[in-house]
């Protein structure tokens, strides 16, 4: 087992190590483990359940061939979404559909934010929050791509400046002047709005 592999937890190195000797078992647990993250991830990027399982078992074929060459330099969750986003980025420019499916931005629905429990909002209140999370995700859209990534990655993905640094493989306080320019254009737009 590499140095690096001995940063791990224990479960995590072990099953590594066995997966990189061969072992098809502790790969399969590894994937079963991190499927969730990549689907997850791939779904942001192209809102569409299927594309995501695709880019997500692609990616997962990927890191199978690949595996002698993980060092462990990157966590492992860090190198699956780094595989994951270039597929889904690849897979996004090669279909051809609406502008919004093209940047690949949707929040995935979530019923309990989309239809509160009743008597909690009225009609109007529910409508109005509706038009406001079409708005914010049409204002998603119109950022440049690098805005929009760590956007996607920081807010939908809930990841950490140093997992997005590794995954875009840019230096931090990139990720973090990015996510400024982003609030920031977001925040103008929203105020022009009437927003807020």
């Amino acid at each position: 087992m590499s140095n690096s592999l001995r940063l791990y937890p224990d479960g995590e190195a072990k099953r590594l190590h066995q997966a990189i000797a061969g072992d098809v078992q502790a790969f399969r647990d590894l994937v079963v483990q991190y499927h969730p993250l990549a689907y997850s991830l791939a779904y942001k990027i192209l809102d569409d359940p299927q594309d995501a399982e695709e880019v997500a078992q692609d990616a997962f074929v990927k890191i199978h061939r690949a595996l002698e060459s993980f060092r462990g330099e990157a966590s492992f969750k860090t190198w699956i979404a780094r595989i994951v986003l270039r597929l889904s980025l690849n897979r996004r420019r090669d279909r051809s559909r609406s502008a919004w499916h093209r940047l690949g931005l949707h929040l995935q629905s979530d019923p309990d934010r989309d239809h509160p429990a009743p008597g909690t909002q009225t009609p109007e209140a529910q409508c109005i929050a509706h038009e406001t999370r079409q708005l914010m995700r049409q204002f998603v859209d119109e950022l440049p791509e690098p805005l929009r990534q760590v956007v996607v990655l920081n807010s939908f993905e809930e990841l950490s400046y140093g997992e997005i640094a590794q995954i875009l493989e840019i230096p931090v306080g990139t990720v973090s002047s990015r996510l400024y320019s982003a609030r920031k254009k977001l925040l103008g737009r929203l105020r022009r709005q009437d927003l807020i």
